[in-house]
């Protein structure tokens, strides 16, 4: 073992093959966004803990930030939104769908940033020279609203839009015509070109279909593929998307929606999120690899319930709720599980200060969870190491919640 990596392994001798071959972290730069030099950062701590899969979420309604040479509105324009939300968005008594509302107050500071071509081939090399993968996500087809502000041909009525300033789920999503698709394909083309990795993520996660279901295009797309509705349009879709990908010696993945409506073309991994036994279930049982992404691993929740924290989504899992997870909980087919991973969503972390303390020590236990399996060494050990381990992140930088 080498002398960094000693420093940092847990105190029982560690094993010599990783548990599980997926052991990642998603960071969510899309919301608020990161600069380079702190990605690189999550680089070098990954390094130290074992992770191996930097999950990079690059765009989404409240920004763009992968340079396009073909579409360069996304960046000019769809990279900078206004305002953003203060605290929580407020919600109209009738649970409507659209985030902005009279209810919400903003900031009136505009908010923004990209990463060029160039920044993130560096990134992608940086981060291989030391055994981590970097897979891209540009969202499709829902949260598109920053794509939509740029090009609002995207949608099927090219209303004027600005980029989300509030958090939650806009209507507000893709065509999935040949229009759409081109545009999607032109996108990816691009990102396969900067990033190396095998896997590429398309989101695919909470996409209303209010819009296609008042679109008469949307509508006539459906019967002439002769889908039973409109719902049916994101599976195909998600089977075009992954068959270019494969032609490009690319797999596709996908949040857990991209089965809802049946397991689409291409040969799909899924990231369960939501019931994520049931969803890891289904896809196991379906012959469908899987990551463990439950709601248990979003570091972005406050740690336990919140008491004294800064203000977060909701409440969320204190350290030994995550060291005690168990990946394998739920599955039809244990044989399709490819690890686990933890998310960083951004929406109420604004900062690389306020990251590191969302992250940090849960993050630790994530990766010995992907390393240890279920022979990682009792709580009351992990503990006990602990205190060793997050001083070598500070000798990167890297700060953490006090233990």
């Amino acid at each position: 073992m080498s002398e960094r990596s000693s420093r940092f392994s847990n105190t029982s001798e560690p094993a010599q093959t990783p548990a599980l071959p997926w052991r990642g972290v998603m960071l969510d730069v899309a919301r608020h966004f990161v600069p380079i030099s702190e990605v690189t950062r999550m680089v070098d701590a990954m390094a130290l803990l074992r992770l191996n899969v930097l999950h990079l979420h690059l765009s989404d309604d409240q920004g763009w930030r992968f340079e396009s040479k073909t579409w360069p509105r996304l960046t000019d324009v769809g990279a900078w939104r206004d305002e953003t939300v203060v605290g929580r968005p407020g919600n109209y008594p009738d649970g409507s769908l659209h985030p902005e509302n009279h209810l919400n107050a903003y900031d009136g500071a505009r908010h923004g940033g990209f990463y060029t071509q160039a920044e993130l081939r560096g990134l992608v090399a940086y981060a291989r020279d030391r055994g981590v993968m970097v897979v891209p996500e540009i969202d499709m087809p829902g949260h598109m609203r920053a794509a939509r502000a740029a090009y609002p041909e995207l949608g099927y009525a090219p209303t004027p839009l600005g980029v989300g300033r509030s958090w939650g789920v806009y209507p507000e999503v893709l065509r999935v015509d040949e229009d759409g698709l081109a545009f999607c394909t032109d996108i990816l083309g691009e990102v396969l070109d900067v990033f190396d990795a095998p896997y590429v993520h398309i989101g695919g996660d909470e996409c209303p279909k209010v819009e296609w279901e008042s679109s008469s295009v949307a509508r006539a797309q459906q019967e002439d593929l002769g889908l039973g509705s409109v719902a049916d349009l994101q599976r195909w879709f998600t089977g075009q998307i992954g068959t270019f990908l494969t032609s490009r010696g690319r797999r596709l993945v996908g949040w857990d929606e991209i089965i809802d409506e049946g397991v689409p073309d291409g040969d799909p991994v899924v990231m369960a999120w939501r019931d994520w036994t049931d969803a890891a279930g289904r896809a196991t049982r379906a012959g469908v690899d899987v990551v463990q992404a439950p709601s248990l691993l979003y570091l972005d929740h406050s740690f336990g319930m919140g008491e004294g924290e800064p203000l977060a989504i909701g409440p969320g899992a204190d350290l030994a709720s995550v060291y005690a997870y168990d990946p394998y909980a739920g599955l039809g087919d244990s044989a399709h599980l490819l690890g686990l991973q933890a998310q960083l969503w951004s929406e109420y972390i604004p900062t690389a200060e306020h990251l590191w303390y969302m992250a940090f020590p849960r993050l630790v236990a994530v990766a010995d969870i992907g390393w240890y399996g279920a022979d990682r060494p009792p709580y009351e050990e992990f503990l006990a190491g602990l205190p060793a381990r997050l001083q070598a992140l500070a000798d990167l930088g890297i700060g953490h919640r006090p233990l």
